[in-house]
Order: structure tokens, then C-alpha cells, then sequence
């Protein structure tokens, strides 16, 4: 399926607060996203030195939450998952995933790299035969000095050709210091980009989003700049690529998965609120010491914000308000991950719909 330019493709990790969010979309905004969903890492027992879970373990109730919070087309990524790790059964996790997805009727399409290995990329060969949905290859930072050599590579280990790819241009986490050096830059490398138009799609995904919110002073208001909404807005506006991209972002997260011990990190509540080139952060104090009903003032704080969309614009909207009232909550960061990414979607699809493109 090509998408239409006003397409958005947000990079979603696999967690409890993201599926819920997902899941509780409306039609309209459903009709607009095609997630590209990423497995989370297993988490680590810092204490004993080992994995918390098995890959079965893992990966168990897979099917059953893809088909409740997104029953629809989306794109499957396993990069955080060891190249060894297999089920018990034998059968490589992609493999296990697709098949779980395709008894549902749940189409999904693979997404490989230049750092997944044979067994990987043969398992995506192996869907394409079964589903005919092709596959995406995601180039990153690490692939943009060769180019050339590292997607015929690919194409090559796929058994495919560009018109059955949807090409994902993954430039990371922008620093808003950067934003016009790195701008010129992915216009001058989408513009080179091999086989530019024959790819289903191409995408140009990132974030603004820093790793933590250690910057934001405790009890503020702050914010941070949305580069990737920026940057692909001055690149489609200037008309001088050759194929304009699709966007994507990472939501209200950074691209890197969380590896602290969390025996010994003091999360401090905040409500990440996505508003008109900007993420709002609304910082509290450290839950452990201050609790979560810290969680009823801070919603207090979005609601009066001039940037709050209104509490009928999205389910995360309407939580918010209720929290603010004290009629719900005060939630926990699995919640409040829910809401703000549940906004966050909402608003980027409806901001989608409406921006101005020549």
C-alpha cells in the first residue's frame, strides 16, 4: 500500500501504556496511522544476574494483545531481541510473532536492517511467500556512508525489489541545536537515496525527545522542541526533494530502550504533553519520596495550560481532566505513558490532516 503524504508512521514501543493507547484511538485516527511496532527488550534481574523471562515467556500473550489494541496493518520490529533467542518449539520469534498475527488475520510487515543476520532476514523472505506484504528495511546513521552497497545487500537477502519496500530513514534523536545543520542534511539524503522512486514508501522518522527528563527542573513547566515535526515540515514546504516522505516520530519517547536498574532510579512524576512544535513537560517531584497523588496537581497544571486541547479531543485528554477533578487517578507511569501517548497520536494525525503543503 503506498500512503498518502499526510500518512503518519509513529515507532511504538511494545508496552503496556503504548498498547493501551493504541488501543483506545478513535476510527478517524486509526484510519491515519500505521504504527511501526518495536518488541520491548527482555527486562534484566539485576539482582540475579539474568534475564526476568524466556522469549516464550516474553512473547506469550502476543497475539491476543496485537488483535485487542491494534487489529489493523502495521509494521514489526525485533531489534531488541537477541539473534539467538528462539522458542522453545524451535521457531525463530519473528517467526512466532508473524505466525500468531496471521491466525488472527492481524497484518503485520517485517522490518529488518543491515544489523539482523540471515536467520532473521530469512524468516522475512518467508512471510513475503506466505503474506505478500513485503517487508521494510530501516536505515540508520550507521548505514547513511554506504548507502548503495548496504541496501542492494539487502534486497539481495530478501529476495525483493524496492516496489515491495517500504524504505524507513531513521534519523534518531535531533538535538533542537542541530535542527537546521541536520534538516539540510536528510534533504540532501533523501534526494540521493537509491531507487528513490521505487519504494512503496519512504519514511523519515525521529525525535526531539531527550533519553530522560533530567534537564526539567522538579515542579516546572517546560519544553522541548519537536525536531522531527519541524524538520519534516521545512522539508516538504521547501519542494526541493525529489520524493517527499512520509513522517514519522517515536511519540513522547526517545529511541532508546530504558536499561537502569530500577532499584536505584528515582522517577520523578511528569505528564509529557504534545503540543504545536513542542512537548510540553509537566514535572513534579520524585514518587518514591513524594507519592503519585502528586499526578492530581500536575493534570491541574495541563488542563489550565493555554495548549490543552480540551478534554473531548482524545481518551488521554478526557483522563487528564478527570485526574484534575480528582474523578480518576491519580495513575502511575503506566497510565500516564497511556495518556500522553493516546494525545500524542491523536494530535499528530489531526496535525497531519490539516498542516499546510504546497
Amino acid at each position: 500500500m503506498t500512503f498518502d503524504r499526510r500518512h503518519y508512521v509513529p515507532v511504538v514501543k511494545w508496552k503496556q501504556g503504548e498498547q493501551k493507547a493504541l488501543e483506545v484511538l478513535t476510527p478517524a485516527s486509526k484510519e491515519r496511522i500505521t504504527p511501526l511496532i518495536e518488541i520491548a527488550p527482555i527486562d534484566w534481574d539485576f539482582e540475579n544476574e539474568m534475564p526476568k523471562k524466556t522469549v516464550d515467556e516474553h512473547l506469550v500473550n502476543f497475539g491476543e494483545t496485537l488483535v485487542r489494541s491494534w487489529p489493523h496493518k502495521a509494521f514489526i520490529d525485533l531489534l531488541y531481541l537477541h539473534p539467538s533467542e528462539r522458542m522453545t518449539s524451535g521457531l525463530h520469534p519473528l517467526a512466532y510473532i508473524l505466525q500468531e498475527a496471521r491466525a488472527r488475520h492481524n497484518p503485520l510487515v517485517p522490518v529488518t536492517s543491515s544489523e539482523r543476520d540471515a536467520d532473521y532476514n530469512a524468516e522475512v523472505v518467508a512471510s513475503n511467500q506466505l503474506d505478500h506484504l513485503g517487508a521494510a528495511i530501516r536505515i540508520t546513521e550507521r548505514d547513511f556512508d554506504s548507502l548503495q552497497p548496504t541496501i542492494d545487500s539487502l534486497l539481495g537477502a530478501l529476495q525483493m525489489n524496492p516496489e515491495q519496500i517500504d524504505l524507513v530513514v531513521d534519523h534518531g534523536y535531533v538535538d533542537p541545536a542541530l535542527l537546521t545543520r541536520t534538516t539540510l542534511f536528510l534533504t540532501g539524503l533523501i534526494d540521493n537515496l537509491p531507487y528513490l522512486h521505487a519504494w512503496r514508501n519512504v519514511i523519515l522518522c525521529g525525535t526531539g525527545f531527550p533519553k530522560n527528563l533530567s534537564d526539567v527542573s522538579a515542579n516546572s513547566v517546560d519544553q522541548i522542541d519537536r525536531t522531527e515535526w519541524i524538520i519534516w515540515k521545512r522539508i516538504m514546504r521547501a519542494g526541493t526533494v525529489n520524493r517527499n516522505p512520509i513522517f514519522g516520530d517515536y511519540s513522547i519517547s526517545n529511541p532508546e530502550p530504558f536499561e537502569g536498574d530500577p532499584r536505584f532510579i528515582n522517577m520523578s512524576a511528569n505528564i509529557r504533553y504534545t503540543a504545536e512544535d513542542k512537548f510540553i513537560i509537566f514535572k513534579g517531584q520524585i514518587t518514591r519520596r513524594y507519592g503519585s497523588a502528586q499526578y492530581h496537581q500536575l493534570a491541574r497544571q495541563v488542563v489550565s495550560h493555554p495548549e490543552y486541547s480540551g478534554r473531548n479531543f482524545s481518551a488521554g485528554d478526557l483522563y487528564i481532566d478527570d485526574v484534575a477533578q480528582n474523578n480518576d487517578g491519580p495513575g502511575n507511569a503506566t497510565s500516564w505513558r497511556k495518556a500522553g501517548t493516546n494525545h500524542h497520536l491523536t494530535y499528530v494525525a489531526n496535525e497531519l490532516s490539516t498542516v499546510t503543503l504546497p
